[in-house]
């Protein structure tokens, strides 16, 4: 008997959103979106600093690596065509007195992934690019960028309704069974009436719970697949005097216990610079938004390291989000998970697990892996 649909992806986030449209391009309608929330990039694809990362801290041969790296190139042609709003603005990576070892060994690892429009620079060079930033030296990126990623979801949207794709909102996975080919999945509506339909193939992209929904497959045995943990990023903004003060994003060496970039400087289209993400490991996976006013004093702390002038009143809570990263006990690097589960006794069920930063960079990459896997 023949499926409702050819592929079902749950998660219309950016990363399920990439997905949708690499096989748009390829002319395959027959495509279910299935989200949770009341419309698209809801979850994690809305709450970041919408940076276009170059890719100079990942493992080399690492997926964060490579999907990053050939994502980067992707997402900058794919704005041009379509006139989506971006700006390669570079980076800085900056480094205060007795930092200067980490920061040769990032540009050492930047070097053998390799990353393009990339030098150690020094005071002076960082005085005459940022006037505002203060640091000794610091590794100036110039493929970084920012991007608009509502306007980037809205046209992945876009290019995957016009293929005639279907998408079903307030919609929640319940479970899957495994058929002759294919599954037939269970799903809560907005009524809460539970409905069920079938797909050659089911693409697991619901972020934060993407390792649950991994879980659903309806068997009584708990599968060997990773588990994720929660870390919590608040971004407070910096008051209008701060507007179109900085050419560069600025971000201080990275946090390695909370695996985390640390406290970074960056700007939107309009030249709005807001500070963050911070990292906070969350308990019993909370999904907890609610900004932390008391941490003001620690942004203000990191943040004034590096900014001239800053003033604790130029300060003010702006918004925070989820990263779900794969659970470790030493909370260690952890890598993008993406898996066709053929030899775990799950042909044609695709899980994306764990995809944090830079899952928005890598986004058109994966989209381009995963459709391979199909296709």
């Amino acid at each position: 008997m023949k499926n409702d649909f050819s592929v079902i992806i749950i998660g219309a986030g950016v990363v399920g959103l990439s997905i949708a449209r690499t096989f748009a391009k390829h002319n395959l309608s027959s495509v279910l979106m299935i989200e949770k929330e009341e419309d698209f990039g809801r979850g994690i694809s809305s709450r970041n600093s919408e940076v276009i990362h170059s890719g100079i801290y990942y493992p080399k041969d690492s997926l964060k690596a490579k999907m990053c790296i050939k994502g980067r190139e992707l997402l900058y042609d794919y704005c041009i065509q379509n006139k989506i709003k971006h700006n390669q603005c570079g980076k800085l990576l900056i480094a205060q007195k007795g930092q200067e070892v980490d920061l040769t060994a990032l540009y050492q690892n930047a070097k053998t992934n390799p990353i393009p429009q990339l030098r150690i620079i020094g005071k002076d060079e960082i005085q005459s690019l940022e006037p505002s930033i203060q640091a000794d030296s610091a590794l100036f990126v110039g493929c970084t960028g920012i991007v608009d990623a509502h306007q980037l979801m809205s046209t992945l949207k876009r290019d995957s309704e016009n293929a005639e794709h279907n998408y079903l909102f307030k919609s929640k996975f319940i479970q899957a069974k495994s058929l002759e080919l294919g599954y037939e999945i269970s799903i809560e509506n907005a009524s809460g009436i539970i409905e069920k339909t079938s797909a050659d193939w089911i693409i697991n992209a619901s972020g934060l719970n993407s390792d649950i929904i991994a879980q659903g497959l309806g068997k009584s045995q708990k599968l060997n697949w990773p588990q994720l943990q929660y870390s919590k990023g608040e971004y407070f903004k910096l008051s209008s005097k701060w507007r179109n003060k900085f050419n560069h994003l600025v971000y201080p060496l990275p946090d390695k216990t909370h695996d985390s970039l640390g406290i970074h400087l960056s700007f939107d289209a309009m030249g709005n610079t807001k500070l963050g993400p911070s990292a906070h490991w969350m308990k019993n996976r909370q999904k907890d938004y609610a900004m932390d006013k008391t941490h003001l004093n620690h942004f203000f702390s990191e943040a004034s390291r590096y900014i001239k002038g800053l003033e604790m009143d130029d300060l003010s809570p702006d918004f925070s989000g989820i990263r779900p990263k794969i659970a470790s006990n030493d909370h260690s690097f952890s890598d993008f998970y993406i898996s066709h589960e053929n030899a775990s006794g799950f042909p044609h069920w695709i899980n994306l697990i764990g995809i944090d930063s830079p899952g928005l960079t890598s986004a058109l990459a994966i989209g381009e892996h995963v459709g391979k896997m199909v296709l």
